[in-house]
This record gives C-alpha cells, sequence and structure tokens, in this order.
C-alpha cells in the first residue's frame, strides 16, 4: 500500500512539474538571449510573417546594441523595401553556443514561434579550438555513445521531476562551496575544435529536419564569417593556419548540407570575403583585410559587418523566401 502511495505521490508530481514548466516556459528565458527576445509574446507576433535567425553571438551581436545587431538591420530593410509586409524578426542568437547546444534549445527558441523563415548560423564555435569541459558530454548525448550513469541521466533527464530536484540540489551545492562550476574554455594538450566534424556534421542534418518537420517555408544555412589574424592570436601562426582549415572544412560541411537537404546556402564567408578584397584591392590581406568588418578581436562583427549581412539576407529572402517570390510557398 505504501509503495502505490509513492508511485501516487511522484506521478502527481511529474505531471504537475511539466504543466508548471510548460505555462512558465517562456516566463523562464535565459538571460543569455537578448531583452528583447525575451519580450515576445505570441499576441505580439500571432498574424505576422515570422522569421527566426537562430544562431551564436553573429546573430545576437556581441557588444553592439539590439538595433545594430544583423536581425535588426534586416527588419528595418524589409519595412522599407516591403512595406505590406507585416513581419517578425526573431533574434535567437546566444554567445558562445554551438550548434550541439542549439539542438538543446531548438523547441524553446525557434519552433515554439512556429516561424515561416529559419536562418541557421553556427559553426564559429564548433569549430573553436579550445573546449569547454561539457562539449564531449554534449556531443556523446547527441550520439548516443554515453557512459554508463550519463545514458541514466540521459535518460532520467526526460522527467521533470528528476530535472527539478537536480537543478535544486546542484544550486544548493554551489552556496555551500561543495559544487564548483566548470571552467569556461579548457586549452591543455593539444587543442581540439569543441564539436567535432562527425557531430557537427549531425547536428546540421537534426536541425535542418526537425525545423522542416515543422513546416517552415524556406530555411537557410549560414556558412561561418571569417576570421582575422587578431582571433587566436596568442596560439601562434602554426595553430592559426588550423583554425582556418577547420574552418574551411565545417563551412564544406555547411554548403554539403544545404545541397543534400534541399536548404538555401547563404554563403556568409564568401559574401564578406569578396566584399573587402573589392573595397580595399590593391591593400587587401586576409589577415587585416576585414578591419572594417571585423572588431579588434578578429571574430566578431561591427556594425557595418552586421548590416552587410543583413544586406545579404534580404537579398536570399528577396530570391526565395517572401511571398511572392518564386519557390515561396505559403503554409
Amino acid at each position: 500500500m505504501l509503495i502505490v502511495f509513492v508511485l501516487l505521490l511522484l506521478i502527481t508530481a511529474e505531471l504537475s512539474l511539466r504543466v508548471y514548466h510548460q505555462r512558465t516556459m517562456r516566463a523562464r528565458l535565459p538571460i543569455a538571449l537578448r531583452p528583447e527576445t525575451r519580450a515576445i509574446t505570441w499576441d505580439d507576433i500571432r498574424d505576422k510573417y515570422r522569421i527566426v535567425c537562430f544562431g551564436d553571438s553573429i546573430t545576437f551581436g556581441e557588444d553592439l546594441a539590439y538595433e545594430q545587431s544583423y536581425p535588426a538591420a534586416l527588419a528595418n530593410l524589409l519595412k522599407e523595401q516591403h512595406a505590406g509586409l507585416d513581419v517578425a524578426l526573431i533574434n535567437a542568437g546566444i554567445g558562445g553556443h554551438t550548434s550541439v547546444q542549439a539542438l538543446a534549445r531548438l523547441q524553446r527558441d525557434v519552433l515554439w514561434y512556429k516561424p515561416h523563415v529559419v536562418i541557421i548560423s553556427f559553426g564559429l564555435n564548433d569549430g573553436n579550438l579550445g573546449y569547454w569541459p561539457l562539449d564531449p558530454v554534449r556531443e556523446r548525448r547527441m550520439l548516443g555513445d554515453l557512459y554508463l550513469w550519463e545514458r541514466l541521466d540521459s535518460l532520467l533527464r526526460h522527467s521533470h521531476l528528476y530535472l527539478t530536484v537536480r537543478g535544486r540540489t546542484r544550486r544548493l551545492l554551489r552556496r555551500l562551496g561543495w559544487l564548483g562550476r566548470p571552467t569556461e574554455m579548457s586549452m591543455e594538450g593539444e587543442p581540439q575544435p569543441r564539436v567535432s566534424r562527425e557531430a557537427f556534421e549531425m547536428a546540421q542534418e537534426y536541425l535542418v529536419a526537425r525545423i522542416q518537420q515543422n513546416g517552415c517555408t524556406a530555411l537557410f544555412l549560414a556558412t561561418t564569417t571569417p576570421v582575422a589574424e587578431a582571433f587566436h592570436a596568442d596560439l601562434g601562426p602554426a595553430l592559426q593556419q588550423r583554425q582556418r582549415a577547420i574552418y574551411d572544412e565545417y563551412n564544406r560541411v555547411i554548403r554539403g548540407a544545404a545541397t543534400r537537404d534541399g536548404t538555401h546556402l547563404l554563403d556568409l564567408h564568401e559574401m564578406l570575403k569578396n566584399h573587402a578584397q573589392a573595397e580595399t584591392p590593391s591593400l587587401w590581406q586576409e589577415r587585416n583585410g576585414y578591419a572594417p568588418l571585423l572588431a579588434e578581436d578578429g571574430v566578431h562583427l561591427t556594425p557595418a559587418g552586421e548590416q552587410l549581412v543583413a544586406v545579404s539576407v534580404l537579398q536570399a529572402l528577396d530570391e526565395t523566401g517572401l511571398p511572392g517570390s518564386a519557390p515561396y510557398r505559403r503554409r
């Protein structure tokens, strides 16, 4: 009798927490998202043409005002050139995120908006030399290659009761000083990409499949924006060259996924490179020729860089993803 009572109590708690979390999901959005994004309600966008820009710090607009991020710039361009189209632009960028982390937040940060168009832009963090301690665990979880205790944890993560107890326990242990936070980045040993090439390709395929199943009108895969010599300057020329080679390889994965999965390719790497070369043809050097477009850290975009991305996205939307364009099919 006691066992039955305990089971009923656990089931009741689980169901109650599921309902509670579903109702409060939007009220508990992480502060890593833009405040403007966290403030969006379904009533705000219900009758609008919804475009979600899903990515990392390039999408977020690192160290820039919201109005200078490319999603906000794109919204202004659409209002100017498509005045009759009531558009909602959602900036779903979080700095430091990989495509593996993107899978974990896809439902909350993309599919919840029931988007007509989605622009996926990941890769800079995936290919970044130097990993966070949790990256291998996330990757193994996605690939299904888990240790026994990780398999048990992955199974239990389907329970809202387990997640609640686990989260509150970890917070209590941190307050007591018994549990530290993982180091953000490790460069011990030979530097490796945060996400392996195999896992990056699989994550791209999973993202595309799940978004297409949701029925969006147009889906764009964007290559990574270029990096300059200032990025990872502390690693030395040899590792910097290896870093650029990794980004080239991951961009080939993105281009292949766009072709294979029937999505649209948004080649930001080539677009920015060609623009920089055209602007300073006599002075062009890849290591510093991106100066007007890249910030001093050699990786994040300046307002001019974000604006150029917005212009390129608008052109791609005009060609494939807006009402009135030839391939457009309304849901």
